[in-house]
C-alpha cells in the first residue's frame, strides 16, 4: 500500500495527497499550470450557447421561448450567449449577455470582452441600480453602443426594453402579469 503525505515545494507550499517519493508531481503541476497560461480561456467553463438558460416559473409561453432561441442563436454565432431569468414577481424577462469567444464578440460590441464575463452594460442585470435605466446617460460610449446593440438585437426578435432597465424586456403583444394581478386570478 502506497503512503500519502503532503508534498512541500521549494517555496514551501504544500499539496495533500501526493505519494510519498513522487517526483512527477511537480512536472505534472507544472505541465497543468502552463496549460492554464497558455490557454486561459481552458479554465473558463465550458457554456453551451444555443442553450438560453431559463431560471424560475412565470409566464414562460412557447411563443417566448422562440423568440429567446432565436436570440440564443444569433449570438451564438457572434460568440456570447444569452440568460434569460422571468423572476416571480413578473413584468418580464431579466436578460444577461457574456462573452464565449471575445475574438468573435468584438465585432458587434465594445469594451473589455474577456471570454466567460458578461458584456459591459454599465450595471450589473438584474439588480435595480442607479444607471440601470434604458435611458441613462454618463456611461462611456462602450456601454451605451451595448446598450443599443442589446435594444436592436431584442427588438428584432419580439422585445422591447422597458424603461426601467437596460437588461428588463418584454415579448411584444404579451400582457405583463403583476403581483396584484396574479393574486386577484388564484382567487
Amino acid at each position: 500500500m502506497q503512503r500519502f503525505e503532503p508534498h512541500v515545494f521549494p517555496s514551501g507550499t504544500a499539496l495533500a495527497g501526493a505519494p510519498v517519493g513522487s517526483r512527477w508531481l511537480p512536472l505534472a503541476l507544472a505541465l497543468l499550470m502552463a496549460a492554464c497560461v497558455h490557454s486561459p480561456q481552458a479554465a473558463v467553463p465550458e457554456l453551451q450557447p444555443a442553450e438560453v438558460h431559463v431560471a424560475s416559473p412565470c409566464s414562460e409561453t412557447p411563443s417566448a421561448r422562440a423568440a429567446l432561441q432565436r436570440v440564443g442563436q444569433e449570438l451564438q454565432a457572434q460568440g456570447m450567449v444569452l440568460q434569460a431569468t422571468c423572476p416571480a414577481t413578473g413584468g418580464g424577462w431579466v436578460v444577461q449577455v457574456r462573452v464565449v469567444d471575445g475574438m468573435k464578440a468584438s465585432k458587434v460590441v465594445r469594451g473589455p470582452l474577456a471570454d466567460g464575463h458578461d458584456v459591459d452594460m454599465g450595471t450589473p442585470a438584474g439588480a435595480a441600480l442607479a444607471g440601470a435605466e434604458s435611458a441613462a446617460q454618463g456611461f462611456s460610449p462602450d456601454v451605451l453602443h451595448n446598450r443599443a446593440w442589446l435594444r436592436a438585437t431584442m427588438a428584432r426578435h419580439q422585445f422591447e426594453n422597458t424603461p426601467d432597465a437596460w437588461w428588463h424586456f418584454a415579448l411584444r403583444g404579451a400582457a405583463t402579469v403583476h403581483t396584484a394581478d396574479a393574486d386577484l386570478a388564484a382567487r
